[in-house]
């Protein structure tokens, strides 16, 4: 199963880079990190389906780099269980509780007057509440899907230390409460208009919980890599705001591909 921890507290450093870079920067990673039980055999799918407000509040926050903000998703892979995710940022601390769950009790789970009893342990019955209490309180609803491909690694040699290398960014319309992975009407949404490169690229997270490992440091200055964030939120929501496609050339660039957004 992909990565599962229930509350993880963390620090996420986020890069764009093209694909020519990922086999030179995974060798130089080799001594430090291993496949997560996911990517043993290469990459796997996710999709994502987040909510938002009515006036669009959470892309708001998003775009204009909030310093306490959150964003509520429901998360799946091809195979297993859903997860029901907080994930909150306090200023350069990134804060994510998850809910594992079956997919045959999704939506219940957050709709039904008895969703509560789809989850067992009290660890879970409080993040299920917290994601619950966001969520009516705010009056959050599907907005977007966003799906990509993952390769993920983890570290051999800190206690907590996580890389991943996301590509094939695409975006789908909300079709109510459904957390699609196939089908029609997914839109390609890192076109290099959009991910602000010359060619679609890949997003690297580097993930640490404490100071940043000297070997994540060393990665960072050995390939020049320029931390400006990527935000999949946000890029996949504009893209289904413009399903046909309509370049970016003649717009204002957006502030999110000039500044550091999660």
């Amino acid at each position: 199963m992909p990565n599962s921890e229930l509350v993880i507290e963390r620090y996420e450093l986020k890069y764009r880079i093209p694909p020519a870079l990922v086999e030179p920067i995974r060798a130089a990673l080799s001594p430090y990190v291993r496949p997560d039980s996911a990517s043993a055999h290469g990459p796997y799918t996710i999709s994502s389906l987040y909510l938002d407000t009515a006036n669009r509040s959470f892309y708001g926050q998003t775009m204009e780099q909030a310093a306490y903000r959150f964003k509520l998703r429901i998360r799946r892979y091809r195979t297993g269980p859903y997860f029901i995710e907080c994930k909150a940022r306090n200023k350069d601390v990134i804060v994510k509780t998850r809910v594992a769950f079956p997919a045959e009790a999704w939506p219940a789970i957050v709709l039904a007057p008895d969703g509560e009893r789809h989850v067992r342990s009290p660890r879970d019955l409080e993040n299920l509440r917290v994601f619950t209490r966001k969520m009516r309180a705010t009056g959050a609803m599907p907005n977007v899907i966003v799906r990509y491909e993952r390769e993920a690694f983890v570290s051999t040699v800190d206690d907590y230390g996580r890389v991943t290398f996301d590509k094939a960014l695409s975006a789908h319309a909300p079709r109510g409460w459904d957390v699609l992975v196939d089908g029609p009407g997914w839109l390609p949404a890192d076109t290099p208009d959009r991910f602000g490169l010359p060619i679609s690229g890949v997003v690297l997270e580097l993930k640490c919980t404490t100071g940043v490992p000297l070997w994540m440091s060393d990665i960072v200055r050995r390939f020049g890599l320029v931390r400006t964030g990527f935000s999949k939120f946000c890029t996949c929501a504009d893209r289904v705001a413009d399903p046909l496609g309509l370049s970016l050339a003649d717009r204002q660039p957006s502030r999110w591909l000039m500044r550091d957004a999660p």
